[in-house]
Formats: C-alpha cells, sequence, structure tokens
C-alpha cells in the first residue's frame, strides 16, 4: 500500500474528500472532515470500498485472480466482486487525499485503512483543506449537513471550487442550497480583495451533483441515487457513474424525489438491521445461539432480496412462501395483527421528513 503522508501537489487524477470525498486532476481523492474531525461513515465507506475494487483489479491484471486471492482473505471478506464494466473513457483516480481537522483523526484514520495490495495512494491531510482542494479536479463532499457552512464557507474555499466538480452526499442539503452557501464564499472572497470577484477571476462555476450512497458501500453494495445540477457534463455524469458503481448499483432521480430516496436507500439499512435483531430475539428465545441465529436471518433476507432483484414482486415471494395450512401464514397474521405495513410505511415517511430538515440545520 502507498505510504499514507506526503505533499499535496498536482499529479495525475487525484480524488479528495472532505469529510467528504472529491476527485481532482491528477486523480485524487480528498475527503473533508466532519465535526468530530474525522472523514465520516459514509467517507470512509466509499474509500475502503475504493480501495477494494482498486485491488480486485490489481490482482486481476497481475495472477488473473485466483492465486493472490487467496492470499488476500480482506478481498474475500465482505468485498464482493463487482461484475460491472466502468466507462471506458473515465479517468480513473490513481491519488486519494484525505482530509482530516485532528491528528488524532488522521491517526484514526490510517489505522482503518487495509493493509492489502491496491492500486491507489492514499494521503491524509491534516487542517488543510482549501490547499487540498485547489490541486484538484472533483470533490466528493461528506461533512454533516450542520457542517456545511464551516466546510465549505472558509476563506478560500470557493475559489478553490471554481471549475470543479463537486459530488455532494449530504442528507437533506439541496444543490441550490451549496450553490447558496458558495455565493456567500464568493462575497467575502470579494470583500477580502478589494471587490475583485472570483467569477472574473477564474470565469468558471462549479459543477453540482448528488449524490446518496449508502453503508453498504463498505462491501461494495450499496444503492446510490444521483442527480445534478444542469450544468453538469455527461463526462462529469459519467464520472460519477464510475465511482459509486465501483461501490455497487447507480440510479438516476429527479431533485424532488432525492429525500425520499435518502430514505428508501440511505436510511433503510438500520430498518432492516433492526428487524433482524427483533428476529434474533425471538430466535434466543426459542433456544438458538444468537450468532449462528444472525447468520440465518441475515441470510435468508439476502436471499429474499435476490430473488426480488432478478425480477419477482415483493407478494410474489410471499405467497409462494406462505403455503396454505402451514406455519409461515401464522406468523404473517401475527404482523399483520399489529398493523406491520402501517408501521414500516410510516417510518419511511418520516424518515423522509426529517431528510428534508437536515440542510436547515447549518451551524
Amino acid at each position: 500500500m502507498a505510504p499514507a503522508n506526503g505533499g499535496v501537489g498536482n499529479s495525475p487524477n487525484t480524488l479528495t474528500i472532505l469529510g467528504c470525498v472529491k476527485l481532482i486532476r491528477d486523480t485524487s481523492i480528498v475527503l473533508f472532515a466532519c465535526a468530530d474531525g474525522g472523514i465520516g461513515t459514509l467517507g470512509s465507506a466509499i474509500l475502503l470500498g475504493l480501495l477494494a475494487s482498486s485491488a480486485e483489479e490489481k490482482l486481476e491484471k497481475v495472477s488473473k485472480g485466483v492465486t493472490d486471492r487467496a492470499q488476500h482473505p480482506q478481498l474475500l471478506n465482505g468485498f464482493a466482486h463487482s461484475t460491472l464494466e466502468p466507462h471506458e473513457d473515465v479517468r480513473k483516480p490513481s491519488r486519494i487525499l484525505a482530509c482530516v481537522r485532528t491528528e488524532q483523526s488522521a491517526e484514526r484514520l490510517r489505522k482503518q485503512l487495509p493493509t492489502f495490495e491496491h492500486a491507489l495512494s492514499v494521503k491524509v491531510i491534516q487542517g488543510d483543506n482549501v490547499r487540498a482542494v485547489q490541486a484538484a479536479d472533483t470533490v466528493l463532499l461528506g461533512c454533516q449537513p450542520k457542517d456545511l457552512n464551516s466546510c465549505l464557507g472558509a476563506l478560500g474555499m470557493e475559489r478553490a471550487l471554481k471549475g470543479k466538480l463537486l459530488i455532494s452526499i449530504l442528507a437533506g442539503v439541496t444543490i441550490p442550497q451549496i450553490q447558496e452557501v458558495l455565493a456567500r464564499g464568493e462575497t467575502k472572497e470579494s470583500a477580502k480583495t478589494s471587490g475583485a470577484t472570483t467569477t472574473a477571476v477564474n470565469g468558471r462555476t462549479t459543477s453540482i451533483i448528488r449524490a446518496m450512497p449508502n453503508t453498504a458501500a463498505f462491501v461494495r453494495a450499496s444503492t446510490t441515487v444521483i442527480t445534478a445540477c444542469s450544468i453538469a457534463t455527461p463526462s462529469a455524469l459519467r464520472l460519477v457513474e464510475w465511482l459509486f458503481t465501483c461501490i455497487g448499483t447507480v440510479t438516476h432521480i429527479t431533485a424532488a424525489q432525492f429525500d425520499a430516496c435518502t430514505a428508501l436507500c440511505g436510511s433503510t439499512p438500520a430498518f432492516f438491521a433492526l428487524f433482524i435483531e427483533s428476529l434474533l430475539d425471538g430466535a434466543v428465545a426459542l433456544g438458538l445461539k444468537r450468532s449462528e441465529a444472525q447468520i440465518m436471518a441475515a441470510q435468508t433476507m439476502k436471499g429474499a432480496a435476490t430473488l426480488m432483484l432478478a425480477g419477482e414482486n415483493p407478494e410474489t415471494v410471499r405467497e409462494k412462501v406462505a403455503t396454505p395450512g402451514g406455519s409461515t401464514i401464522q406468523g404473517l397474521l401475527a404482523l399483520e395483527r399489529k398493523a406491520s405495513r402501517g408501521i414500516v410505511a410510516d417510518a419511511l415517511i418520516c424518515c423522509t421528513s426529517a431528510a428534508s430538515t437536515l440542510g436547515s440545520k447549518q451551524a
């Protein structure tokens, strides 16, 4: 693995992650720091997913995947093989810059980095977000929504982002809200430079794309939805598609659908985890070991999901299992008596409503 420190100079294809993630001309990634100084759960998931994808690609090129994969169990331990072909005209990042606020966060992140061989150079940058962005073409923003102003409103940040692609994975923060923060930064820059605006200096604007992956990016099984501003180019969209297909699947949606999809794709892994926890409690009460029950329940959920991804609708799957006079229908009736459908639907609606307000809670 490449060393986790060093300079921030321009080098081909850099991705910078600022409590978030960013891609730059020299193909580097920069991660922005969150309130606690780290790059956040999703930022970490994306980073590790990209490294796993890179490692897999490197191993396949060197050894056709069989012998060396057995020597690197990290690749077999959750990092699923991707069958998605990357866009041929996408310039893949070769460097990742992970930006954090404190030395403690920097050390914690370095310890999280995998030890298996991959083709990406990873550098952890402490307390120098603006300089990292200056070196980049594309930025993945993954700070907490409440930290949007402090992250993008830093002096020099608006100028550093001019003419670059900004990918936001902030729940509840719209593209117009991000543009407003950048506009305020431009006003601040203008006052600092006696009225000479950054637009006049650079003559370029920042292209913004919203994306919402989920924590399954850790195992490259994320479901990511994306929507773009009007000036986003086809090449920018292809780059974002490539980035997120490295960690799962991608679906294009409209801006109006984003909060609902944030709940459906971003939040429901917690819902599913709660459902499995409930099954485990019942299994333990019936005499099963919790660890064994977890494997059985999770694999069963995965199998049901695979059937639906193959084209079967939920009703068909349910009816195939709930045979007449059997035990499954009794369990289903017990759920229905507790109004489980309405409870789950209401939970998703409440989650969507909450997501829509996150952008208004900025520091």
